[in-house]
């Protein structure tokens, strides 16, 4: 396990929750976070099964069986408690956003109204499902294809997404650039690559000049790859929603994965941090987190409106520690009560 990605899990989940729990003002945090994510998914599967994919032993039926196994029984839960919550308001959806949802096929779909049903946070796991679907042969052709066949396929594929991108109407803009798999298939091609960059020799050499880095170096370097990512944000605010929503972090985000992944192995400030115990376990429950938060935000600001919490004093920092500090608790309940027993008995068997 590579231990700073295990901690920059919690990092990137907490900017999709404050994006939540802010509003509009603050989607980078979310569109930075799914970038992440997406790309990570692509990084750590091939790290972990790619040299099975190459012997031909990957068994992509358990695979993606020990996936949904993980977060798909959770997914049921939590969309039968928000269509309870949304029918006691009178809010109620037609048979085909339902079983869109409850299937994960609703980012299929380019409409937003097919996204927000249920628990509307799991278009993200209806993308990841098509990647584990397609992980075995994008993983064979991307690591086997030339250089030049790479730098030929990207620039058509640039020039493709970029016609795209200008030319439909702002309304498709989210589910077509954001939400659709297809587009967002491209975030995972590159978590691909970095591993194909992780296991050749300039990525050697790369770790071999870290480890002859002072301590003090390596943390100057860690704090300038996170304020890579921080200065994303003003150009984030600057950029057409046609471009930041989803290609801005491609260029942000791949250098700051592959560095983390590099220093992992050495003692810079920064690291050390990600290193400590905290850090770790609050990476392991950074999809339940993610799962959980949309759903208790909604209960606890609903039991808190009579106390005067309104969309301001949400952000006031005793609300905001108290909010993050219970999603946190409900995560790891729900990891350990609801999800690891679940998981246990639907992968025993092998």
């Amino acid at each position: 396990m590579i231990r700073n990605l295990q901690a920059l899990r919690f990092v990137f989940i907490m900017l999709v929750v404050m994006s939540h729990i802010i509003g509009k003002s603050f989607d980078f945090g979310g569109e930075c976070g799914v970038s992440f994510f997406f790309m990570l998914s692509g990084f750590v599967l091939s790290y972990a099964y790619g040299e099975k994919v190459r012997a031909k032993t990957f068994g992509h039926f358990w695979f993606i069986k020990k996936q949904l196994s993980k977060f798909y029984p959770l997914h049921v839960l939590l969309f039968l408690i928000m269509i309870v919550l949304d029918a006691r308001l009178g809010r109620f959806f037609s048979w085909d956003k339902l079983v869109a949802n409850l299937l994960l096929l609703q980012s299929w779909v380019p409409s937003d109204d097919f996204y927000f049903v249920g628990n509307g946070l799991s278009w993200f796991l209806s993308d990841l499902m098509f990647f584990y679907v397609v992980f075995p042969i994008t993983f064979m052709m991307l690591m086997s294809a030339s250089l030049r066949r790479l730098m030929v396929g990207a620039i058509v594929i640039l020039v493709l997404y970029a016609s795209l991108a200008i030319s439909i109407p702002e309304s498709l803009i989210n589910p077509l650039l954001y939400a659709a798999p297809w587009t967002r298939l491209l975030d995972f091609f590159l978590g691909i690559l970095l591993f194909r960059l992780y296991t050749s020799e300039d990525y050697s050499t790369f770790c071999s000049w870290l480890s002859r880095q002072s301590s003090v170096m390596l943390t100057i370097l860690e704090l300038v790859f996170l304020f890579v990512v921080v200065a994303s944000f003003f150009v984030y605010e600057a950029s057409s929603l046609r471009f930041r929503c989803a290609a801005l972090f491609w260029f942000v985000l791949p250098p700051v994965l592959c560095f983390f992944v590099a220093s992992d192995r050495y003692a810079g400030g920064v690291t050390k941090l990600l290193h400590t115990s905290l850090m770790q376990w609050l990476g392991s429950i950074s999809m339940e987190i993610y799962l959980t938060h949309y759903v208790f935000m909604r209960c606890l600001y609903s039991i808190l409106a009579p106390l005067g919490v309104d969309g301001e004093t949400r952000l006031y920092p005793s609300v905001l520690l108290l909010t993050v500090v219970l999603i946190i608790i409900v995560a790891y309940l729900t990891k350990r009560y609801f999800v690891v027993p679940i998981y246990s008995q639907l992968v025993k068997n092998k």
